[in-house]
């Protein structure tokens, strides 16, 4: 959540380095405020995510079950959906070029 408040506030850091240099050649993009959102909207998806994940292990220890390992679907995902903003990302800066 906090990479993701930093590359919301990019495009603000942009904006502000181009009025004090008065440097037409310095654009600010809104892709930073979105992608930063989305960011911090994950990090808010995977702590909720763990809290629920967490409280149900508790109490299937609590009630003497067994815990059988399996893969968190939820971890495999976030993951996926943030390689897939990292590319986007990288793609966007290298075409702004």
């Amino acid at each position: 959540m906090g990479f993701g408040f930093v590359v919301a506030r990019f495009g603000l850091l942009l904006r502000q380095i181009a009025v004090t240099s008065h440097d037409p050649e310095i654009k600010a993009y809104g892709f930073s405020l979105w992608a930063g959102i989305g960011l911090v909207l994950v990090g808010v998806f995977v702590n909720l995510a763990s809290t629920i994940r967490h409280l149900r292990i508790v109490g299937r220890l609590n009630r003497g079950e067994d815990i059988v390992a399996r893969p968190s679907y939820t971890a495999v995902t976030v993951a996926m959906i943030l390689a897939v903003l990292g590319f986007a990302m990288v793609i966007f800066l290298l075409s702004v070029e």
